[in-house]
Formats: structure tokens, C-alpha cells, sequence
């Protein structure tokens, strides 16, 4: 396995792609792949426009002086034709591909690393594996849902609303820009999940960009995070993973540079844009909670030592309240233990063994560290202390007294009054 530089001039669509079947020139190959992937290939040529690389290497054979593309000839085709839009197969598939290249981002790259193989045998080999399902596990396995949402969150590719371009317009409203260029793939990067986006003030809860913070303190922070990543303080290296991210923001929290607590606004506000107009009706009544853990709840950003308690949280996302009511109270409990356990060795705190202290110890914890305010730090107090219905005993009494049985509001309100302090506590 050999890779090469190879000029895209160099390189030949392949007139026997099996994606169409053999055709009698490359510019037939060209046009077919539009004809059957019109709508992708615009797609993946304005990407490539935009970033100015091509990230994955085609597999290439040499003949005739130049080489034959096996795998990534619709790659090959788009560089092709943003380098020379006159070769496209129709007049609007031209004027497309001309103002592509007059808008490009970046520089059109004219050279491709290539994988070379001589040996058509070989190079069969390799596209069985790639393009004819996971065949076992011998062939590339797909991504599922959860390795898509776990791509995201760690990245913030993908997502639906960019990030970094809704902040650096927030900046220029506010004449906050820092100097430099701020590099949207980094700050992506670091507020790739609504955990981090949080911290920061700002959300995309529903799909919109909101502060949940008051809006001075949030262009305070985001200037300060914008001008460390345009002056390279903070680099992509330092932010590839979580702890690297949330390392960074624990920084700027210690610094006070970050929204507190009593600068969370009630309701999180979009930022403006055009005026709307007046709503003709109004929105539908919104259903009972159906989970414990809602559908809109905080995303947790998880770390490798949380996968037991991750588990228990996804269960309590699709175990009903109606029907399971027992299984509910029960991973309820351990939910919240193993979450107060978990904070408790990440921060190093000392505390008996006792789950009502253990929870007034992480508590305080949050509170001195600015995460929950005071009336929120008391509210959790009297949950603790108080044997009322919703508290820790009621709690145990779920587990172990046979006559004392949960209610499916009485679940509903335990997450009212105990989310937000779970979410802190998992996330911090």
C-alpha cells in the first residue's frame, strides 16, 4: 500500500465505475455521475470549495501515463470541474461550478494524495470491503444514531446551526470581535455540546441560538474565549477531547470570566435578527413528561469513567412513568447516587457515607463554585433534610418499604425539583 501526490490532471474518472456500469469516455462517466447523484455531487463540491482539500485519498491504478480512479471518482470529478468549470455536462452545471470556484473559501487544491495500487486484484479487494456492507464485520460498519450523536457532540460537525458563525455575529453586533482571525472549526469544537454551550451562555436548544444568560455577561466570555483561540492561547490540540474542553472552561470559571449562576436569564432569549411577525395561533399544549429524564433534557457530556451511570440515564429516558413506575423510582435512586459518587471523586470531596450528606456535600460544592445559586443550594437543602414527599428518605422508601408506592406525577416532580442538580453534578 503505497500513497502518492498525485495532479488531478493525472487522474481519470473511471469509465467503468460500477456506480454507473462501463461507459465510451470519461467526459460519459462525468456526466453520468451527475445524472444519477446530481444533488450529492453540488453538495460535496461546495464542501470541497469551502475547506479546499479532499480528506480522504482516492485509490488509484496507473495506466497509460496517467492513473485510473477506483474509489473516489465523484470526488475527483467535482475537483476536476471546480479547477476547470468548462468541463462540466450541462450550461447549468457550469455557471454552478464557475461561481463555486469565485466564491471558494479556500484555494482549489490542483494535487491529490492518492493510495496507489498496481495490482487490480488488490484493488477489488479493498472495494469489496468498503462498498458491499459490513460483510460480518470484514467490511466497514456503519454509524447507528448514538455513534452519529456522539460524532457531533464531540465535534459540533454536523449539528444544523453553526456555532462558531452565530457567535462571531453576536461579537460584531456588540463590537466585542477580538483581534485576529477566530477559528470557527476550533470554537466548534470546544462548544460542541449544549454541557459546554451552557457554560458559556448560550444555547441551540430546538434548533435556534439562544443566550440563557444575560447578554452582557455572555459577550464578555465569548470574547475572551474567541481572542484565546484567535491568538492561539488555546489551540485545537488543547480542546480535542472533553477533559481538554472542559479543563479550558473550568479555567475561565475560576478566573470569573465565565456567567454565573444569578445572570441566568428565566427564559432563555434568541438573539435578534428580522422582526416577526405577529403568531396567528397559538402553540399546541404541551404533553405530560412521559420519563423520567425528559427528551429536551440537557445533554450530558459524557466521560469514560460515567458508562454505568450514562446507562441508568438513557434507561430513564425510555422507560414510560406509566408503566413502570417501580423500575422508574428504582433507577431513580441509583441515578442519583451514582452521580453524587461520581462528583465526589472527581473533586477529591470528603465526605461520610451517607447518601442525604453526600448529596448536601455536592451541593455546596456546586454552590461555592458559582454552578447553582443560593436559592436553588437551599431548595436542595430542604429536599434533603425534610422527610417529605419529595426527599432522599421518600426515596429509600421506594426501594425498601412495600406499602409506600411511586406515583407517576410524584416521579415527574422529583425531576422538576432534582434535574437541574443532577445535570450539574454529571456535567461538572
Amino acid at each position: 500500500m503505497a500513497y502518492d501526490e498525485v495532479e488531478v490532471g493525472q487522474l481519470c474518472v473511471n469509465q467503468a465505475n460500477d456506480r454507473h456500469g462501463e461507459v465510451g469516455s470519461e467526459n460519459l462517466a462525468i456526466a453520468e455521475l451527475f445524472r444519477l447523484h446530481n444533488s450529492q455531487m453540488r453538495n460535496l463540491a461546495a464542501d470541497i470549495a469551502a475547506v479546499g482539500a479532499v480528506y480522504d485519498p482516492p485509490l488509484v491504478m496507473p495506466s497509460d501515463g496517467g492513473f485510473v480512479v477506483f474509489d473516489g471518482n465523484r470526488r475527483v470529478t467535482c475537483l476536476k470541474l471546480l479547477l476547470d468549470p468548462a468541463r462540466a455536462p450541462t450550461a447549468d452545471l457550469r455557471a454552478h461550478f464557475m461561481a463555486l470556484r469565485n466564491e471558494a473559501a479556500a484555494a482549489i487544491p490542483d494535487r491529490l494524495s492518492c493510495q496507489v495500487e498496481e495490482d487490480r486484484n488488490v484493488i477489488d479487494s479493498i472495494l469489496y470491503r468498503r462498498h458491499t456492507g459490513s460483510q460480518r464485520g470484514v467490511g466497514q460498519l456503519g454509524w447507528n444514531n448514538r455513534a452519529k450523536l456522539n460524532f457531533v457532540e464531540r465535534t459540533g460537525q454536523g449539528g444544523g446551526i453553526n456555532v462558531a458563525a452565530e457567535v462571531e455575529r453576536l461579537l460584531a453586533e456588540a463590537d466585542r470581535l477580538p483581534e485576529g482571525v477566530i477559528p470557527w472549526s476550533t470554537l466548534t469544537r470546544l462548544l460542541s455540546s449544549e454541557e459546554f454551550r451552557n457554560r458559556a451562555g448560550i444555547s441551540t436548544a430546538g434548533r435556534r441560538f439562544r443566550l440563557t444568560h444575560d447578554h452582557a455577561a455572555v459577550a464578555d466570555a465569548l470574547q475572551r474565549i474567541s481572542s484565546d483561540l484567535a491568538n492561539q492561547v488555546v489551540t485545537l490540540g488543547d480542546l480535542w477531547n472533553n477533559e481538554g474542553k472542559r479543563a479550558y472552561l473550568n479555567r475561565l470559571q475560576d478566573e470569573g470570566v465565565l456567567p454565573v449562576e444569578n445572570e441566568r436569564l428565566v427564559e432563555p432569549r434568541d438573539v435578534a435578527r428580522a422582526p416577526r411577525g405577529p403568531r396567528r395561533n397559538a402553540p399546541p399544549p404541551r404533553p405530560a413528561q412521559a420519563t423520567f429524564v425528559p427528551a429536551d433534557a440537557p445533554r450530558i457530556q459524557w466521560t469514560a469513567a460515567q458508562q454505568r451511570v450514562r446507562a441508568i440515564w438513557e434507561e430513564l429516558q425510555s422507560v414510560t412513568l406509566r408503566e413502570h413506575p417501580n423500575a422508574t423510582s428504582a433507577l431513580m435512586r441509583i441515578l442519583l447516587e451514582l452521580a453524587v459518587e461520581s462528583y465526589i471523586a472527581e473533586h477529591g470531596l470528603n465526605v461520610p457515607d451517607n447518601l442525604s450528606r453526600k448529596v448536601g456535600a455536592v451541593a455546596a460544592d456546586l454552590l461555592q463554585r458559582q454552578i447553582i445559586d443560593r436559592a436553588y443550594f437551599d431548595e436542595l437543602e430542604r429536599i434533603r433534610l425534610n422527610d417529605q414527599l419529595v426527599s432522599v428518605a421518600s426515596m429509600q422508601r421506594y426501594i425498601h418499604s412495600p406499602d409506600f408506592a411511586p406515583m407517576e406525577n410524584e416521579l415527574r416532580t422529583y425531576w422538576t425539583r432534582l434535574g437541574r442538580f443532577l445535570v450539574a453534578t454529571l456535567s461538572c
